[in-house]
């Protein structure tokens, strides 16, 4: 005998329970990221498009779909025209000032990691674009040689800010008192922190004997150990803290 449609949906539902945590967490994340790419625009944005266009391929659904909303809603049309790898923009406001600072300290206290702790001798130099306007400097570059070799340049992107803001949702979604949420998503700041410092780290020993393992190590290895982080400081917390053991459920 065959089960009735809502028997079926009832067993799926009872067989999803124990996935309901995660099944949220992968929800929160995906939306997280998502609300990043509509509120923000950066100079990598632009360097993509413009990859996009010389390579004949349509540009990233993202970005066209920020495009429709940023026109629709009046926020004005997307600048497309700064490609400075230190450019972000909120709404379509500038807001590269607020991050510099940000990655100059980040680039500080690595260039000081490598230099005393792993015994490297690195350089932290001026990151310089210069235009018909003016010219702009940040002191976010790492390299073992001044006049040549592997160079790093700290920018927003390498700042981990996007991570603690999807942490930032992640936490917030989860259960548990407010006061006792928000404490820990400030210590999962610092860890994470931590965590970005050391990222910024290694990276930068590595390429020194290999200089073409960077775009594995940034763009693969540490992006999604970052996303796994969140992960562990989520399940940390269910597990943890919270007063709601997922075991139990």
């Amino acid at each position: 005998m065959k089960a009735k449609p809502n028997e079926r949906t009832l067993a799926w539902k009872r067989r999803l329970i124990p996935f309901r945590g995660v099944i949220v967490f992968v929800a929160v994340v995906v939306l997280s990221h998502f609300s990043w790419k509509m509120l923000f625009h950066t100079g990598f944005d632009n360097q993509e498009y413009e990859k996009a266009l010389m390579e004949n391929r349509i540009p990233s659904v993202s970005f066209r779909l920020k495009e429709i909303i940023w026109r629709w809603s009046g926020i004005g049309e997307i600048d497309r025209d700064n490609k400075d790898s230190r450019y972000i923009s909120f709404l379509n406001k500038n807001v590269t000032a607020s991050f510099v600072p940000w990655a100059e300290k980040s680039a500080a206290v690595s260039f000081w990691v490598v230099n005393v702790i792993f015994r490297q001798h690195l350089f932290l130099m001026d990151y310089v674009v210069e235009s018909e306007v003016e010219k702009e400097t940040s002191h976010t570059l790492l390299s073992y040689d001044k006049s040549h070799g592997p160079m790093i340049n700290i920018v927003w992107g390498c700042t981990g800010v996007k991570q603690l803001y999807v942490l930032f949702f992640v936490i917030f979604f989860s259960r548990g008192i407010w006061w006792k949420r928000f404490i820990y998503f400030l210590c999962g700041c610092l860890v994470m922190l931590l965590f970005n410092v050391l990222r910024i780290s290694i990276v930068t020993l590595l390429i020194k004997p290999y200089p073409g393992s960077f775009e594995l190590l940034h763009d693969w290895v540490f992006k999604y150990l970052f996303y796994g982080l969140i992960f562990l400081l989520w399940m940390l917390w269910e597990e943890k803290f919270s007063g709601n053991n997922l075991v139990k459920k």
